[in-house]
């Protein structure tokens, strides 16, 4: 870990980055919002989540670690085979088991840390956009190429366009009851020259400031560890942005036999959320206008020939007083009593308390040619809580050669929330201070509630068996009962086995060769995963709604009614994996050299799913039922390799690579019908996920070149002569063939440095922006750059169509010319450390003093045209598609650590 959080990172999975093999993250850069963890590939089309253990805490929240300082963690361990089945019907995702500081036993005086950084972040890798005179050249050529004779109300109507000083026919809401625009003249805005680079106008050079604090101490009967921590880390997009506050407290202490402990972590977070539209209308909007207008107002598209985006800028800025407020408590309290000699009974209650306090407010838009008619406040309130009770039977005892260490137990873990979320129109102020539901004038709106819970009651056992430190094994046993489900599909048995052999244990295994060390392992055992979007997914759910259920009978008066929420499914069984690894842990070169090798087979069944064919389409307000969709293998290889050594002038170095490859394949699927992805995206699903391919591939039309006039041709796949959609096929693959981190670390004296790489090679994404930036979807706005490399008589050796006012349906259908290379190599930390010598420490009484200086996200390696080649899954049937994803950033920062 204390390489790890080398790395200013908010959610502490980030730091399992290219540093685990087989374990996938991909930072959300979003601020406050989790990373996308996927251990050893995609094995359901649910969440992925894995459980994560914090001092006995079970979750698959993965916000949970939002609130938790990375500096206060000791320990953290990943569960990816076998091993994992301890944990049952929650396990198929793996497992992160998070261990935090307690302090020790037996201190000489207290530890004191304190850990400081404060640095800025900056857009990277933005893409580029049409200045205002390529966009009028833009707009000009595409008539010339459709035969029409140009004419702009901005640009004019002559052989070229020209540039206004200001925008023709500017004007603005000025009433609203009825909705009446001002008469042109009376507002201006003038055109800055050049235009306005959007992307730029709504990005910020952000600052990130970090705080922590801690002390430990122990004596001989007691020890515990105090932790302080405040993060502020502004977004790079204007108004958004993430703080923490947190307090850490751990104790223990023990009286002869009995010991007694806790951990508590209570923090306070708040998101400031933005507007998600915003980035993807900095690509949209027409360069010509300004942000703001002569009076200082925000401009807008009210203006003839300014198409109809939104202001991002303004978006943003009426962003500034929502936010996402979270107040979290985790923690438990343990008593352990030795019964006997090598025999201790252990009881935990962990659990936590978590509340969502969320307020979004829609100002009215005046410069818009579209305004929005009334404002609205939207509140919403969560409160969740969990809590698991485990109590355990702990048999550690040796036998001559033989080892064992054998434990039983018994659990219960329970889940519940309640919340809902209001909506009120009509308010005279857009003023934070007058943000109440009860100023507004129309009617309040209940948009959800909900008040719902899960528990699971479970016994398990686990034996491990050791022979003279040469063999290993390990036998599990749980069963698991789910309130998710009915009858005999509530409960059921997830067994696991593994062994080893420690080959360089043997006599006959020479230790002093190239080899010293070699143990070999394989492990067998099944999963399961009961987390699905719904709390009782076997029944029918339905409820009261005054806009969706109530009627009047005959023209009689108004009748109270209820509609179908939710269809259930009385048979739904949850997902079981099934999974086999085989491995081997390498010593060489005098321990010099590690090397490390898993091979992986997992195999899901009854994968769960909404099966949308099995409700009418005129139910459209009732979720379709889950069912048990079909079964998914994937089948792979972790490796690692680490060398480190000191040269004779006193140079340390350590050098670590980890390599993880996973094919996913689809086995069964109810009818062998394909399943589609995310439908809503314009002209529909891009993704399909189908019975002997893997799931959630690209799926369209695939582009061969352009014809004589520049438009799109696409390969006729079943030869008929036309291009229809029985010609779409597989275009790409969201699948990477590796995921790989390189880390490296010199000391040299006081000098260290530390380089972590982190890469994906393989996999593609869908540049779906590409709808807006290179189509005329919305003619009128602006364009990526890469259109001036469009289609002309004189400019054939392209794949970009030539500009045109109308593009065919199909160009901007789902087809390969957004499929893009998402491959990468990310320089993803560097840091250069001082450690001040004895002589300077004795003078501030200091134990240790670091400097250092670190950059995160340096420098990308991509061939991917967009923000960032890491896009964060908007579902698991539909990956890899890039919209509306908030863009990534680099970090510089300067920090201390200081040690008393």
């Amino acid at each position: 870990m204390s390489e790890a959080v080398k790395t200013p990172v908010v959610n502490a999975a980030e730091t399992l980055q290219g540093r685990v093999s087989g374990v996938n993250v991909v930072t959300n850069a979003n601020p406050g919002q989790a990373p996308k963890i996927t251990i050893r590939g995609f094995g359901t089309s649910n969440s992925t989540n894995p459980l994560y253990i914090i001092d006995g805490v079970q979750t698959d929240d993965p916000l949970v670690l939002n609130n938790i300082n990375p500096n206060d963690i000791e320990q953290m361990n990943v569960l990816k085979d076998g091993a994992a089945a301890i944990y049952g019907a929650r396990a198929s995702n793996g497992v992160v088991i998070i261990i935090t500081k307690g302090g020790g036993y037996n201190m000489s005086k207290p530890a004191i840390s304190v850990d400081l950084y404060t640095g800025y972040q900056q857009l990277s890798n933005a893409p580029e956009m049409l200045n205002a005179q390529q966009h009028a050249d833009m707009i000009w050529q595409s008539y010339i190429n459709d035969g029409i004779t140009p004419s702009h109300p901005q640009y004019g109507s002559g052989a070229s366009p020209v540039l206004p000083s200001s925008i023709v026919g500017y004007r603005r809401v000025v009433s609203y009851d009825p909705i009446t625009f001002s008469e042109p003249g009376v507002f201006t805005a003038n055109v800055n020259p050049g235009g306005t680079d959007w992307i730029d106008a709504i990005s910020r050079d952000a600052q990130v400031t970090n705080a922590a604090f801690s002390i430990a101490n122990g004596n001989a009967t007691s020890k515990y560890y105090f932790g302080l921590n405040f993060l502020d880390r502004e977004g790079v997009l204007d108004y958004t942005g993430f703080k923490r506050g947190s307090i850490k407290f751990n104790s223990e202490a023990k009286s002869g036999k009995f010991t007694v402990g806790q951990h508590i972590n209570v923090s306070y977070t708040n998101t400031m959320p933005g507007n998600a539209e915003a980035i993807e209308g900095a690509m949209r909007i027409t360069p010509l206008l300004p942000v703001v207008d002569n009076d200082g107002n925000y401009t807008g598209v009210a203006g003839p020939g300014l198409s109809n985006t939104r202001n991002p800028a303004a978006q943003l800025y009426r962003t500034r007083n929502d936010y996402f407020k979270r107040f979290n408590l985790i923690g438990d309290i343990y008593a352990q009593m030795e019964l006997a000699d090598g025999l201790t009974a252990k009881t935990t209650f962990a659990g936590g308390f978590n509340t969502f306090d969320a307020r979004q407010f829609t100002s009215l838009d005046p410069e818009h040619g579209e305004p929005i008619s009334t404002n609205t406040l939207t509140e919403q309130n969560q409160t969740s809580y969990n809590w698991n009770w485990t109590t355990t039977l702990n048999l550690n005892k040796n036998f001559g050669s033989h080892s064992l260490n054998a434990i039983a137990g018994i659990e219960w873990v329970k889940e519940s929330g309640k919340g809902h979320g209001v909506s009120r129109q009509g308010y005279l102020f857009e003023d934070p201070t007058f943000y109440l539901l009860s100023n507004g004038s129309g009617t309040p709106n209940v948009t959800y509630a909900y008040d719902g819970f899960s528990s699971l009651y479970s016994l398990f056992g686990t034996a491990n068996y050791s022979y003279d430190s040469k063999y290993y094994a390990t036998l599990t046993v749980r069963r698991d009962e789910s309130s998710r489900f009915m009858g005999d599909n509530k409960s059921d048995i997830f067994p696991s086995a593994s062994v080893g052999w420690d080959l360089s244990n043997e006599d006959f295994f020479n230790a002093d060769g190239l080899i010293n060390r070699m143990k070999i392992k394989a492990s067998w055992g099944q999963l399961g995963n009961q987390t699905l979007p719904a709390n009782n997914p076997t029944i029918n759910i339905s409820s009261l709604s005054e806009s969706l259920a109530n009627y009047s009978f005959n023209d009689s008066a108004i009748s109270q009614g209820a509609f179908l929420q939710q269809v259930g499914n009385p048979n739904l069984r949850w997902e079981t994996s099934e999974t086999t690894n085989f491995g081997v842990d390498l010593g060489l070169l005098d321990y010099k050299l590690s090397v490390s090798a898993e091979y992986f087979s997992i195999k899901t069944k009854d994968l769960i799913t909404r099966d949308n064919s099995l409700i009418s389409t005129t139910a459209i307000d009732a979720g379709a039922p889950l069912v048990n969709l079909g079964d998914i293998e994937n089948t792979g290889i972790d490796f690692s390799l680490g060398y480190a050594d000191e040269t004779a002038a006193g140079l340390t170095y350590n050098l670590s690579v980890n390599l993880s490859h996973y094919q996913n394949k689809v086995v069964r699927l109810i009818g062998d019908a394909p399943v589609a992805g995310r439908g809503d995206l314009r002209n529909g699903a891009v993704t399909r996920t189908a019975v002997g391919d893997e799931m959630s591939y690209y799926f369209g039309l695939k582009q061969t070149g352009l014809d004589s006039n520049g438009r799109m041709t696409f390969e006729d796949l079943n030869g008929d002569g036309q291009i229809t959609a029985d010609d779409r096929q597989k275009i790409g693959s969201p699948h990477p063939d590796f995921t790989y981190g390189i880390n490296l670390n010199l000391g040299y004296k006081g000098f260290d440095l530390a380089a972590f790489f982190n890469g994906s090679q393989g996999n593609d994404a869908y540049n779906y922006n590409k709808v807006f930036t290179d189509f005329g979807y919305f003619f009128l706005g602006n364009r990526s750059a890469r259109v001036l490399d469009a289609w002309t008589t004189s400019n054939t050796d392209t794949m970009i169509p030539a500009l045109s006012s109308s593009y065919p349906l199909n160009e901007s259908s789902a087809n390969s010319y957004f499929v893009e290379d998402a491959s990468f190599l990310r320089l993803k930390n560097l840091q250069i450390g001082y450690t001040l010598p004895d002589s300077a420490l004795q003078a501030i009484g200091a134990d240790s003093v670091r400097l250092y200086v670190q950059g995160t996200n340096l420098f990308t390696l991509t061939d991917y045209t967009g923000f960032d080649p890491e896009v964060v899954a908007y579902d698991n049937l539909s990956l890899g598609i890039d919209s509306r994803v908030y863009p990534f950033a680099k970090t510089i920062t300067l920090g201390t650590n200081i040690k008393f």
